[in-house]
């Protein structure tokens, strides 16, 4: 018995790692690059203290979510600091927890089958709800994403929670359980998973309740001082309609969560807007009603064999209690992920697990189900290779997801591929005008000096949304552009009205004035700005260049310095620091400079000029 127990556990090791492994040569892709890769609150040890008083996402495009996971970005600083930048480790991480998880999942699987069959011999059966746990395909988005870390370290926790409760270790499962609401919020499911446990198979509600309520009563007190609220500050794109809309459509959201837990096919990184499921107002759409009848029917199901197959009614619960905090009973950011399956996931498991060794024909049937998971499972974790091919698979799949063409127009930018950005933008638009996408679409027509058109997108964007001071400031480089200087300066006041403490805005208003030659203001906004934020290298270049014009070289120096320390590849930076060097004379130094230069900017197309002059100086 011991023996067979090492063996099965031996093979749940291997299969997730297995399964996995190929996802850990991905690059960062989907919200990897904001929350892991450009997040400067990951890179320096000094912030995590910090990370504890900061919300997830903070100082990066995500901020302002109100979403509380200290525990998650202290690990990918933790990650960044021993192993650098490179994504492999944050993936191997991933894989590493994914398969600690499916060990939990056996442990726990064979203590609620003992609890419940009263049976010593049910290794067999938690072996297989493990083994369903290690291969699903619909854990892919949680593992192969980077920021799915917040659903494995949420699951590790919950899981082991609920088994230490299982097993009576109430202190140990209550500080694993304040662990797993520091690593997400929706870890909360917990507490009324364990009082409907009590109600439905202790008959009771035990003492120890109070102390999962006092965990939670510590929790809000440090998510409210952290993020100075409660409530995700999310944008909401879902169910402004009302409570009946939230039921009717999550009704079909549900139904969809369990047809994915049987067939998972397609897998999709971005349900919300891909056209599969459509919001309802009334209960007459046939799939509202078949919807909520399945649903009512599986709620009299887990009634009905509460008492002579616990296992089912236990395994229904599981899944719908993980579901709660995703159920857009308070709207939330996402109308549907398959990330929010990575718990719910067990109560499918466990129920596959205690079935199986029933009936023949699951038996005959489960390895090739198995097989065809781990098929499916390796095969998507290509899909998150990188940004470009995640997008491009939501693209050819669901062709009526208006922000996967966004997304990867966004990746064609990057490469300087303007022609195909512009032709996914126009896509993008054609499914649904978006304020977002035609911000993007404004600022890339402007790139190729298609002026005049980028200035009527950005009026579209304009009656959309008034009050965002950066598409004032890409109408007044456009009007700058072609030299209406009057409604330049027009735009970029609005904008700094709009934004009068954004160091952004007052550095691009002053940098205006700046290639005006108007010295003086220039100074004057450039001043203001690196009075907000002395790290922005764009303003200390500003000041640098002033200083220039006005022959003090040294001054410039130190301000060309100070930004390409800050930025390092900023290439007016690097380029005044040579061009200042040689009129100081500092021959040597303006040579290095120039090598430098040359490495990290090898298609400039003022190296041949640079190259001229400080040769001929030398």
């Amino acid at each position: 018995m011991y023996k067979k127990t090492i063996i099965y556990l031996v093979v749940l090791i291997i299969i997730p790692i297995s399964v996995y492994f190929n996802s850990s040569f991905n690059k960062f892709a989907f919200d990897d690059i904001h929350i892991v890769e450009k997040n400067p609150l990951i890179k320096n040890t000094k912030n995590i203290f910090l990370l504890f008083r900061k919300e997830y996402g903070a100082e990066t495009a995500h901020k302002d979510s109100k979403l509380y996971r200290p525990f998650i970005m202290v690990t990918y600083l933790v990650t960044y600091t021993i192993f650098g930048s490179e994504p492999l480790w944050h993936h191997l991480g991933n894989v590493l927890l994914h398969t600690v998880n499916v060990l939990i999942v056996f442990f726990l699987c064979k203590q609620m089958l003992i609890i419940f069959s009263k049976k010593a011999e049910v290794d067999t059966s938690a072996f297989l709800c493990g083994l369903f746990f290690a291969v699903h395909p619909v854990l892919v988005e949680s593992v192969a994403g980077i920021v799915g870390r917040a659903e494995l370290m949420t699951g590790f926790f919950c899981l082991a929670a609920f088994l230490l409760y299982l097993r009576g270790r109430f202190y140990s499962s209550m500080t694993f359980f304040f662990c797993g609401l520091l690593s997400k919020e929706t870890a909360i499911s917990l507490f009324p998973l364990i009082i409907l446990y009590e109600l439905f198979f202790n008959k009771r509600l035990s003492r120890i309740i109070p102390g999962y309520f006092a965990v939670i009563l510590l929790y809000i007190p440090i998510r409210f001082l952290a993020l100075d609220g409660l409530i995700s500050g999310e944008k909401i794109f879902y169910f402004k309609e009302g409570i009946l809309t939230r039921i009717f459509t999550m009704g079909k959201v549900m139904v969809y969560y369990m047809k994915l837990m049987f067939i998972p096919y397609p897998l999709n990184p971005d349900w919300g807007v891909s056209g599969v499921i459509l919001k309802s107002d009334s209960i007459i759409d046939p799939y509202v009603l078949i919807s909520l009848l399945i649903i009512l029917g599986i709620f009299f199901l887990a009634w009905f064999l509460l008492k002579s197959n616990p296992i089912v009614t236990f395994s229904l619960l599981w899944f719908f209690v993980f579901l709660l905090p995703v159920s857009n009973i308070i709207p939330i950011g996402d109308l549907m992920a398959e990330r929010f399956l990575y718990l719910p996931t067990f109560g499918f498991c466990l129920f596959a697990g205690a079935m199986i060794p029933k009936y023949k024909i699951l038996k005959r049937a489960a390895p090739v189900i198995l097989l065809l998971f781990v098929f499916i499972t390796i095969k998507q974790n290509t899909i998150w290779k990188n940004n470009t091919s995640l997008w491009k698979y939501v693209t050819e799949k669901f062709p009526k997801n208006w922000r996967a063409y966004w997304e990867l127009g966004k990746c064609y930018r990057a490469e300087e591929n303007y022609a195909e950005t512009t032709r996914l933008f126009e896509k993008s638009l054609a499914i649904r005008e978006t304020d977002l996408v035609l911000f993007d679409y404004g600022n890339i027509l402007r790139r190729q000096n298609n002026t005049v058109e980028a200035l009527k997108v950005f009026d579209k964007y304009i009656v959309i949304n008034r009050n965002n001071p950066k598409v004032y400031l890409e109408r007044a480089k456009c009007f700058n552009d072609i030299r209406n200087y009057e409604k330049a300066k027009d735009n970029f006041e609005t904008a700094m009205l709009l934004s009068p403490e954004d160091d952004n805005v007052i550095y691009e208003t002053g940098r205006f004035y700046l290639l005006r030659s108007n010295w003086r203001v220039a100074k004057e906004y450039f001043e203001k700005a690196i009075s907000i934020n002395k790290n922005n290298a764009g303003v200390l270049v500003g000041l640098g260049v002033y200083y220039f014009k006005m022959g003090e070289f040294n001054k410039a120096k130190g301000y060309f310095s100070n930004a390409q320390r800050i930025e390092p590849d900023n290439m007016e930076a690097a380029y005044n620091l040579v061009v200042v060097n040689m009129e100081l004379g500092e021959k040597e130094e303006a040579k290095q400079l120039f090598e430098k230069f040359k490495q990290l900017f090898p298609n400039d197309k003022k190296i041949k000029q640079m190259e001229d002059k400080i040769y001929e100086k030398v």
